[in-house]
């Protein structure tokens, strides 16, 4: 691969970015997803008001498999800013794709 000098400069400045983030932030690719649940105790509210009790799970795909991971209430807050670190990270592959996209149309 040749030296990153002959990128256009956003796309450096995305591949920089991008890199920073890969190397010291951690990320979940995933979902987070909200369930009201009933707890099936007969005397509790959820089972009066048929609302149930609201928890958070984490959606995300395991090899071929889907999996619904439970979030706990202290853990949340950690989780939800890991998703939103995969999305940036997302973004930044869109946007290299594109420019990526844009050479190879430019090359004859």
């Amino acid at each position: 691969m040749r030296h990153r000098g002959y990128l256009p400069r956003e796309e450096r400045e995305v591949r920089s970015k991008l890199t920073k983030i890969v190397h010291q932030e951690p990320f979940i690719h995933g979902s987070i997803i909200k369930m009201n649940r009933n707890c099936g105790k007969p005397n509790c509210w959820c089972a009066k008001e048929g609302k149930g009790h609201v928890s958070y799970y984490l959606g995300v795909r395991l090899g071929s498999k889907s999996k619904m991971i439970y979030i706990p209430k202290k853990h949340e807050k950690r989780v939800r800013e890991w998703v939103a670190v995969y999305k940036q990270i997302h973004k930044g592959i869109d946007k290299i794709t594109r420019s990526c996209i844009k050479r190879v149309m430019q090359e004859d």
